[in-house]
């Protein structure tokens, strides 16, 4: 006896109810004097939406449509009326695991190919799945996409292909009903029509509830939408279909001519229609009896394991990297050039006070080189940051697994270049020549470019684009190289200025490179009261004590900048967490 097929994924009618919506005046830091009323967005706006059908909101900008499109995706709260799925009140939790939003702007990693874009995807939403090659084929048949699904999202694609990406990795959540807003903006009439015709198909055949937010649609694109929303100054001029908007105008004593179809013609006489007080519903909406409500609050979205989210991220994020060959490249022959120039520069320096004075300023200078080399990463964090939003806030995996595998991967990544720059400098220089002080500077260059990669990481998740974001780094680098001890010792600086020279990074890197360094030292002479006597005046213990150092604190620097590297991660992960909460509302 053959098995029962499956039945049918449930269907959802997605119902506002007077919906209105009053922006107050912001008020910073102080209060007005006069009050300001609130802003009207929306007034007393209802819709229907339902299963297999395409709701499009139409209006001219300014109407209301991206805040109505944000109420209906439980992303904003309406000021007065309600929400109904399927003649159930909405809970915007549960709503938001059955539910997908896809914004107006793409964010998609552009180094990743099609294919593996929706791979990582659907590896991570069906953990439990042997079947995800299985899933992304019929994703891309779905799409048409398949002669795409080698190409990367950063070449060969148009903004069509891209919207369509960008729908695709909704629609592995298998949502029930689908949100979009403006999918046809910026598009050409072609890659417009060719996304329409994508959400058609999808709609037909998964039965989906469709609901987007458009401009103007053109002919063709009118013929993929089953109904329209007409606003004009958050009103509701019209809710129907197509036909029914004809007859509308009709009965306003305004005829559609034959070269327009009857959205072109409402929108150009847009201001002398008028807006109704309550939109009309359908008969087939005031007579068609409500379905039954499947209990969407036990509709959990499957997520994988901290294991699977961590290992699919590290291999996401290695393919990232392998791909940046331009950051690879520089960053090597950067670490490489710099560290032969200064060992150059350096060379052999010697054991007098001119060398106690070379090795203070390599050191430094070392520290401000591989400090601030790590800016250029910014703008790669900041471009990631929106995607990282949108798939934490999804639920597609846990922000704390997205941070531990970004670290794992920059871990091995960053020693690479600790040992390249280390190697190319040590020697020539002539450093101390003891294989335990060459593996202690790699160990604390490497800990120099892991603590200043985390503060970069963290910078990115506070600063709002990339040009504030370098102003801020610029900013509190210098702020840190001030009070690092290395220009005015702490002992000589105000004393409500004291608690920076313990909050800078510069200190502790330093510090455990001078004490790395005359630690072979100690009881070499380094300046005699003159020339013929065998008197010394300062040896490398004399040294480090005139600085406040000892041997005994080389490990606790060590370990005061992994607590540094930790903690800026533990604060980036911190903002993220604050900023995908705010992304919920």
């Amino acid at each position: 006896m053959e098995p029962s097929p499956p039945p049918p994924p449930p269907t959802y009618t997605l119902t506002a109810i007077s919906i209105s919506y009053a922006k107050s005046a912001a008020t910073f830091l102080f209060k007005p004097c006069t009050s300001t009323p609130p802003t009207k967005i929306l007034t007393n706006v209802s819709l229907t939406a339902h299963p297999s059908q395409i709701l499009a909101i139409v209006g001219p900008s300014g109407a209301g449509k991206s805040t109505l499109l944000d109420i209906l995706a439980a992303r904003t709260s309406a000021t007065a009326g309600s929400l109904l799925l399927n003649s159930l009140p909405i809970n915007p939790s549960a709503f938001r695991k059955l539910s997908a939003y896809v914004p107006q702007h793409d964010a998609c990693l552009p180094l990743l190919t099609v294919a593996e874009t929706f791979a990582f995807s659907a590896a991570l939403l069906n953990p439990k799945s042997a079947d995800v090659p299985a899933i992304v084929s019929a994703l891309l048949d779905d799409l048409r996409l398949n002669h795409l699904s080698h190409v990367r999202l950063a070449h060969g694609l148009s903004g069509g292909e891209r919207r369509r990406v960008s729908i695709g990795l909704s629609l592995l959540h298998d949502p029930a009903v689908l949100l979009l807003d403006e999918p046809t903006s910026g598009l050409d009439s072609g890659s417009a029509l060719g996304v329409m015709q994508t959400l058609r198909s999808v709609t037909d055949t998964r039965r989906r509830t469709v609901v987007l937010s458009i401009h103007q649609p053109s002919f063709k694109i009118l013929s993929t939408i089953d109904r329209i929303l007409l606003l004009r100054n958050g009103g509701v001029v019209h809710h129907g279909t197509i036909s029914s908007l004809e007859a509308f105008l009709l009965s306003n004593g305004f005829t559609v001519p034959p070269q327009l179809n009857p959205l072109e013609y409402a929108m150009e006489i847009l201001s002398d229609l008028i807006q109704q007080p309550e939109p009309e519903q359908s008969l087939e909406d005031s007579t068609a009896p409500p379905p039954s409500p499947p209990p969407i609050e036990q509709k959990v979205r499957c997520r994988s394991s901290r294991i699977q989210e961590i290992t699919l991220l590290y291999y996401r994020f290695w393919k990232i990297i392998y791909r940046t060959k331009q950051l690879l490249v520089t960053n090597t022959l950067q670490a490489l050039g710099v560290g032969i120039v200064l060992g150059t520069i350096y060379i052999k320096i010697g054991l007098d006070k001119a060398g106690m004075e070379k090795r203070l300023g390599l050191f430094a200078f070392t520290l401000t080189f591989l400090l601030s080399s790590t800016t250029e990463t910014l703008p790669i964090f900041i471009n990631e940051r929106p995607i990282l939003l949108r798939e934490a806030s999804s639920g597609v995996y846990r922000l704390s697994s997205y941070l531990i595998a970004n670290t794992l991967v920059f871990i091995p990544y960053l020693l690479a270049i600790a040992t390249v720059y280390s190697t190319s400098v040590y020697f020539l220089v002539g450093l101390c020549m003891t294989w335990q002080a060459f593996a202690f500077f790699v160990l604390v260059i490497w800990t120099i470019v892991l603590m200043a990669n985390s503060f970069v990481l963290f910078l990115s998740s506070v600063a709002p684009n990339f040009i504030a974001g370098t102003s801020l780094l610029t900013l509190l680098l210098a702020g840190f190289f001030l009070f690092s001890g290395y220009f005015i010792s702490s002992d000589r600086l105000p004393k409500f200025w004291a608690f920076m020279h313990f909050l800078s990074m510069y200190k502790y890197a330093l510090d455990a490179l001078l004490i790395n360094e005359y630690s072979c030292l100690v009881s070499t002479c380094l300046i005699w009261y003159d020339e013929g006597s065998k008197t010394c005046m300062i040896n490398g213990r004399d040294f480090l004590e005139k600085r406040g150092l000892h041997q005994g604190q080389r490990w606790i620097n060590v370990y005061v900048m992994i607590g540094f590297f930790l903690l800026y991660r533990i604060l980036c992960l911190m903002v993220l967490i604050r900023r995908v909460s705010r992304s919920k509302k």
